[in-house]
């Protein structure tokens, strides 16, 4: 028996995650459908006994268009992207009074629920789905963007102590940024090439392609990590059943099971990643697909000893329940 331990994130960010390439008419349904799937995970990993991490947009707290906008960094610290496509700012426009007339953009109720799920860890995707790495993105608007999500996550008395860099971009700067305000963990990249950090022109086709192939083969390795740095890597997004590769999703679930494995038997971590709206577009589906990585899981933990843990807790020595029961 060696253990081993399983982490789960997901960038919980509704349209703001997309808007740059897609719009409410055109994405809307999959926004939609990923509220749905939400308090079906978290069923779930409740039945499980499962921790997750939930990286959220800053803007989702806010409850009303009025507190969004008095939430929002000043003008002159808003990141000014060489591809203005890039900035959420230049959407606000369409961003309704609340998150009943308006789901897409508001996602108050859901952080509650998320927050009352026992195991469940409220972290940061930024404020504004900041992008790191794009031409015209400073520190300085980072932090001041950072800072925001931070004001709004502990105006309902949550504490901040993880993040999720959108699209995976940071570098030294921004990790420095994060530890100044008491964020001690950062979801990093897979050691490969072709999932090193880069702005979205970075992004070529090559690396795109072998992502995909890695993810249906695993022939790039089953990128674990030694738990209990900083740096809580990811090791593999949890791709949707969808469109012409929907016939090889039970492969890539494969892929998934085999690093779960290989983690649980030499003791290394295996985190796993996606976003709620990736569930969608066939809900059905999509939850099977997580019911097949949690079934795996509990054969793992009852055969090796694995534990689930949020990004906050990676690395935390796992106690058995006698010790649990008297820990005061």
């Amino acid at each position: 028996m060696s253990g081993g331990e399983l982490v789960l994130s997901l960038d919980f960010e509704l349209l703001w995650g997309m808007r740059d390439h897609a719009t409410r008419a055109g994405y809307g349904a999959n926004i939609l459908g990923g509220r749905e799937a939400i308090p079906a995970m978290l069923e779930r990993f409740e039945r499980h006994g499962v921790q997750a991490t939930w990286a959220t947009v800053g803007a989702l707290f806010c409850e009303s268009r009025e507190e969004l906008m008095e939430a929002l960094p000043p003008e002159e610290l808003r990141p000014r992207y060489a591809r203005a496509a890039l900035s959420n700012y230049r959407y606000l426009d369409e961003v309704g009074a609340d998150e009943s007339s308006d789901p897409h953009y508001f996602g108050a109720s859901l952080i509650a629920r998320i927050a009352g799920c026992p195991g469940q860890e409220i972290a940061t995707h930024t404020m504004s789905h900041f992008y790191c790495l794009e031409e015209g993105a400073s520190p300085e608007s980072f932090a001041a963007d950072l800072d925001a999500a931070c004001r709004v996550a502990a105006a309902r008395g949550i504490t901040l102590r993880s993040i999720v860099f959108p699209r995976n971009q940071y570098g030294p700067a921004h990790l420095e940024i994060i530890r100044h305000r008491g964020i001690r963990r950062y979801r990093g990249n897979p050691a490969a090439w072709a999932y090193r950090p880069a702005a979205g022109a970075g992004q070529t086709l090559p690396r795109r392609l072998m992502r995909l192939v890695d993810a249906h083969t695993g022939v790039l390795g089953p990128h674990l990590y030694r738990p209990g740095g900083d740096n809580v890597p990811a090791s593999h997004f949890l791709r949707p059943r969808a469109g012409r590769l929907a016939a090889l999703h039970g492969r890539h679930l494969s892929v998934l099971e085999r690093a779960m494995t290989r983690a649980a038997r030499t003791g290394a971590g295996v985190h796993l990643w996606w976003h709620p709206h990736n569930f969608g577009a066939d809900l059905a589906a999509n939850l099977a697909g997580l019911d097949r990585i949690l079934s795996h899981f509990a054969r793992l933990r009852d055969e090796y000893g694995m534990v689930s843990r949020t990004m906050a807790g990676s690395g935390q020595p796992h106690l058995p329940a006698t010790e649990k029961a008297a820990r005061p």
